[in-house]
């Protein structure tokens, strides 16, 4: 079970990197294609939405902080909270999925 937990944070990990760098094409290979966000006024963001609009936005001083982490067979999910320029920015819940033995994000949930 923990080697299916480090392979879960390494990918979270991975995503931090992602938005910490700007760079979607990392981020591209850590979300399954039908990967879908909620955001705290109700939309819904879907993976190619989210890569595109990375490249627009610059890179802030991002700190990921996590809180707790889950390993439930094939799901797991992590849980954590994002600070920009030392300011609490939002909280999340990342989902992922272990598909055919690989560890994807499939989704998250962001609240303020």
């Amino acid at each position: 079970m923990s080697s299916e937990m480090d392979a879960v944070l390494a990918l979270d990990d991975a995503w931090n990197a992602a938005y910490h760098h700007g760079d979607p094409a990392r981020m591209a290979g850590v979300l399954a294609d039908d990967w879908l966000a909620f955001f705290p006024d109700g939309t819904a963001v879907f993976k190619a939405n989210l890569l595109a609009n990375m490249n627009r936005t610059p890179p802030r001083d991002l700190i990921f902080e996590r809180h707790a982490s889950r390993v439930y067979g094939d799901a797991a999910i992590t849980r954590g909270t994002l600070y920009a320029g030392g300011e609490r920015v939002q909280s999340f819940l990342r989902v992922y999925a272990r598909r055919e033995g690989q560890w994807q994000a499939v989704s998250v949930q962001v609240v303020p």
